[in-house]
């Protein structure tokens, strides 16, 4: 299992607009997306979707990231400036 730390903005409820850190198991993502208007990015898992402060770049160069020997977590400080091997290609 790989996990990552990601900074989550909160749309609805009495907190709607503060912000949160969260770990995500990157492993139960279905697929992410980027959302035009705040420049974050849709996590979404079957129990919900994860609005994130990351842009898609970012989002999607974690998931490029295959070392082999995947750590307990991935804060944001790290996993942003340690990318290695993509995976997807950029077209």
């Amino acid at each position: 299992m790989m996990y990552a730390e990601f900074n989550e903005l909160i749309v609805g409820g009495i907190q709607q607009g503060q912000r949160r850190k969260v770990v995500v198991n990157l492993e139960k993502v279905i697929t992410f997306k980027a959302v035009p208007h705040d420049g974050g990015t849709v996590l979404e898992t079957r129990r919900g979707d994860l609005h994130v402060e990351e842009t898609y770049d970012q989002v999607k160069a974690l998931f490029n990231n295959k070392n082999g020997a995947a750590p307990v977590l991935l804060a944001v400080d790290t996993w942003i400036e340690n990318i290695s091997i993509p995976v997807i290609e950029n077209e």
